[in-house]
C-alpha cells in the first residue's frame, strides 16, 4: 500500500512548493480578513455614533425652535430619520418615548448607539439610533465586504495557480540534473565508466556531479590499471613458466649435453618464480598490516643499518658509491616490516641507478619525527608519473621497467607497512637527475629494549 504512494521527488516538490504557497495565502487571508472585518465593523460603529450624535444636535435643535417636544417637531425628526434610514428612539428628560422610528421595534435591541441631546446647557433628553435593517452595517458595507470576501478567494486561487506553475518549474530545474546524476550513477554501476555527467544545476548539485565524474575518471583509472597489471603480473609469470617448460621438453628429447647446466637455469627460473609469488605475497600482507605488526620500541639507526650493510657489497659490484648518515631515531613499530622498507627503497635505488652515480641511506629525528631517507642520482621519474608510484603493479617506462626487473609492487608495499606504523611516506624527483623517497613516522618515548 505505501508503494502506491511513493511519489518521487519531482512530485514532493510540487507538493512542497504548493502547499506552502497555498498555506501562506490561507494565512494572509484569514488575517487579512479578520483585520478587515474589525475594521470594517470599528468603522461602522463610529459612523453609528456620529450618526446619533448628530441626531441629537438636530433633535434639541428641533426642540428650541418648536419651544418643547411637539408632534410637530416629532414628525419632523421622523422624515429626517427615514432620509438617513435609521431607526430612531427619542426620549426626553424623564424618560418618556417622545419619538420612536419604526414603531414596533424598540431600538435598544438592535445594534444602537445613544447621545444625549443638550440644549442650553443642559441635557433634555436622550437619542438612541441604529440601522433600519437592523444590523450594524448598511447594506453598501456589508456589499463591500462580501466582494472583499470574493477577491480573497480569488486572490488565493491565483496564488495556488501561480504557486503550482513556479513549483512545478523549480521540481523540473532541481529534479532533471537529479536524475541526470541517478542514470550516470546507474550506468556507472552497470559497468559503463565511460559515461559522464553533465554538470548543470545550482553549485551543488554541480559540485555533485563534478564529484561524481572525478569518481568516473578514478575507477576508469584503476579499471585501466587492472587490466595493465594483469597484463604485466601475466607476462612476469609466463615469462619463467614458459622457460622451465622449453628445458622440460628439451631435456625430455635429450636436446641438451650438460644436465647441470641446464637443472641450473631451470633454477633460476624457479626462483625468479619464487620472487615474484614472495612479492605478490608481501603485498598481501602489507595491505593487512594491522594483523602482523608488533608495536614495539625500535631505532631506525638500528634497522637500517642491516640493510645497508647487506646490500653495500651490491651496489659496489654494480658501480656506485653508496653512503650512509644513521642517527638515532625511536619509533613504535615492527622491526621485520621496517627492515622490509628499507629493503625495498634501496633496492630501488638499485635498480634505476647506472654506474658511476651515487645512492644515500640517512635516519635522523627532526623534533617529534623519525625521518628516513633513501636518495639517489638514477634516471629520475616523469611528473606525470610521480602521482603513480606508489601503485601496485605500476611501473614507468615499460621498457626500462622490464630491462631493470621487478614486479611494480615494492614501492606499494613501502606505503602499506608506513602507512601501518602511522606514517607517510613521499617523493621528490626530476627526470636525469635522480629521487628522493622520505619515510616519515612519529617517534616514541618509550626507550628501546
Amino acid at each position: 500500500m505505501r508503494r502506491l504512494f511513493r511519489w518521487d521527488l519531482r512530485a514532493r516538490l510540487v507538493i512542497a512548493f504548493v502547499g506552502v504557497a497555498l498555506l501562506a495565502v490561507v494565512l494572509a487571508t484569514v488575517y487579512s480578513s479578520m483585520g478587515m472585518d474589525a475594521r470594517v465593523v470599528a468603522a461602522a460603529r463610529a459612523r453609528l455614533e456620529r450618526s446619533a450624535t448628530h441626531f441629537g444636535d438636530v433633535a434639541a435643535l428641533v426642540y428650541g425652535q418648536n419651544g418643547g417636544w411637539t408632534s410637530a417637531g416629532a414628525a419632523e425628526l421622523h422624515h429626517l430619520a427615514r432620509l438617513d434610514d435609521l431607526a430612531v428612539q427619542l426620549n426626553d428628560g424623564v424618560g418618556r418615548t417622545v419619538l420612536r422610528v419604526p414603531p414596533s421595534t424598540p431600538v435598544e435591541d438592535r445594534a444602537s448607539a445613544t447621545a444625549p441631546v443638550v440644549s442650553g446647557g443642559q441635557t433634555i433628553g436622550r437619542v438612541t439610533v441604529s440601522q433600519a435593517n437592523g444590523r450594524l452595517l448598511t447594506a453598501e458595507e456589508d456589499q463591500l465586504r462580501q466582494q472583499l470576501d470574493r477577491m480573497h478567494v480569488v486572490a488565493g486561487i491565483t496564488a495556488a495557480a501561480i504557486a503550482f506553475v513556479i513549483g512545478l518549474y523549480l521540481a523540473l530545474t532541481l529534479s532533471r540534473p537529479l536524475r541526470r546524476i541517478r542514470t550516470g550513477a546507474e550506468a556507472m554501476g552497470e559497468g559503463d565508466l565511460d559515461v559522464r555527467v553533465k554538470e548543470t544545476g545550482d553549485d551543488e548539485i554541480r559540485a555533485v556531479a563534478r564529484a561524481l565524474n572525478g569518481l568516473a575518471e578514478t575507477l576508469q583509472r584503476e579499471e585501466e590499471l587492472r587490466k595493465e597489471s594483469v597484463a604485466d603480473l601475466a607476462h612476469e609469470l609466463r615469462t619463467p613458466v614458459m622457460g622451465l617448460l622449453a628445458r622440460v621438453e628439451a631435456a625430455q628429447d635429450g636436446v641438451f649435453d650438460d644436465e647441470a647446466a641446464n637443472l641450473a637455469a631451470m633454477h633460476d627460473e624457479a626462483l625468479r618464480l619464487t620472487h615474484l609469488l614472495d612479492d605478490l605475497t608481501a603485498l598481501a600482507d602489507a595491505q593487512r598490516p594491522g594483523l602482523l605488526l608488533s608495536g614495539e620500541p625500535v631505532d631506525l639507526w638500528a634497522v637500517a643499518a642491516g640493510p645497508a650493510e647487506s646490500l653495500g657489497q651490491a651496489f659496489t659490484d654494480k658501480g656506485i658509491e653508496f653512503t650512509a648518515d644513521l642517527h638515532a631515531a625511536v619509533v613504535a613499530g615492527d622491526r621485520k616490516r621496517l627492515e622490509q622498507v628499507v629493503v625495498n627503497l634501496l633496492t630501488n635505488a638499485l635498480r634505476y641507478t647506472d654506474a658511476g652515480g651515487h645512492v644515500s641511506l640517512s635516519v635522523r629525528q627532526v623534533g617529534d619525527d623519525a625521518v628516513l631517507e633513501v636518495a639517489d642520482s638514477g634516471v629520475g621519474i616523469p611528473p606525470e608519473d610521480l602521482p603513480h608510484v606508489f601503485t601496485r603493479f605500476w611501473r614507468g617506462e615499460k621498457s626500462r621497467s622490464r630491462a631493470t626487473g621487478g614486479a611494480g609492487i615494492g614501492l606499494s608495499i613501502v606505503q602499506e607497512l608506513v602507512r601501518a606504523h602511522g606514517g607517510q611516506v613521499t617523493v621528490k624527483s626530476t627526470v636525469g637527475q635522480g629521487s628522493v623517497f622520505r619515510v616519515v613516522m612519529p617517534v616514541t618515548t618509550t626507550s628501546t629494549p
